[in-house]
C-alpha cells in the first residue's frame, strides 16, 4: 500500500489569479483538492515510492507551482501514512 498524503498550503497575500494558477499546477501533477476544506489537498503514491521519494516529489511540485504562479510565499504542512486520508463533516 503506497503513501497517502495530506497537505495543507498557505499562500499569504496573493490574489485569486495567482492562487488559481498555483492550484492548476497541483492539479496537473495529480493532486486532489479537498473541496470542503479551504487549503487541504490529498496526494497518493504507488507502493514502490519511498517516504523520502514522496517528500521530494511533493516539494518539487510545490516549487513548480510557486514558480509558475509567481507566488511570493508558500507555507505548507505534510502528513503522510499508508492509510487513506479521512475527510468527514460533523
Amino acid at each position: 500500500m503506497g503513501y497517502k498524503v495530506l497537505v495543507t498550503i498557505d499562500l499569504p497575500d496573493i490574489d485569486s489569479k495567482i492562487r488559481d494558477e498555483f492550484y492548476n499546477v497541483l492539479k496537473e501533477e495529480k493532486w486532489n483538492k479537498i473541496e470542503s476544506l479551504t487549503t487541504a489537498w490529498k496526494v497518493s503514491f504507488k507502493d514502490d515510492v519511498t517516504r523520502e521519494g514522496a517528500i521530494s516529489t511533493l516539494e518539487s511540485d510545490l516549487k513548480k507551482a510557486k514558480e509558475k504562479s509567481k507566488a511570493k510565499k508558500v507555507e505548507y504542512a505534510i502528513q503522510m501514512d499508508k492509510v487513506q486520508v479521512t475527510v468527514k463533516r460533523l
